[in-house]
């Protein structure tokens, strides 16, 4: 994981991981003026890390990724599928102006989706606009862009 400030370790006994998103969000007051208006909206979402949420990104898995050529621009579209046990809609991510795309994955062990679920994630000021990473358990996910948009909606 490359993420600056979020913490995702395995744990020791590998079933499992610590998760801290304290230090990005005490990192974000100084960050969010240099984010775009989505990202910063997202970023700032106080129901974003709150595990008890319905609303907190942890364990959404991954439904799709799509890539569109408009013309000039590229935008991504990550369909976040909801956990039957969390959540109650799945989250889209738009990017707007994409200028990077990376995945990265591990071996899954085949009782999961590839890339797991997702732990947590992190938009940082860049200079396209934002970089987003977001961790899974058995990956990751980079998105270099303009901006983002977040959308709750049901599947």
């Amino acid at each position: 994981m490359l993420m600056r400030y979020a913490r995702v370790e395995p744990l020791a006994d590998h079933y499992g991981f610590a998760l801290d998103p304290q230090p990005y969000l005490e990192a974000l007051a100084g960050l969010a003026g240099d984010l775009p208006p989505g990202a910063r909206e997202w970023a700032g979402d106080s129901a974003h890390y709150d595990f008890s949420s319905v609303r907190c990104v942890k364990d959404l898995t991954v439904g799709r990724i799509g890539l569109v050529d408009e013309g000039p621009r590229l935008v991504v579209e990550i369909d976040l599928r909801p956990n039957e046990w969390k959540h109650d809609e799945g989250l889209l991510l738009r990017y707007s102006d994409v200028r990077n795309l990376r995945v990265d994955t591990d071996e899954g062990d085949g009782t999961e989706p590839r890339l797991g679920s997702l732990q947590l994630d992190e938009a940082l000021p860049h200079p396209a606009g934002v970089a987003h990473e977001i961790a899974f358990t058995n990956g990751s996910v980079l998105v270099v862009a303009a901006d983002l948009t977040a959308r709750w909606h049901q599947v």
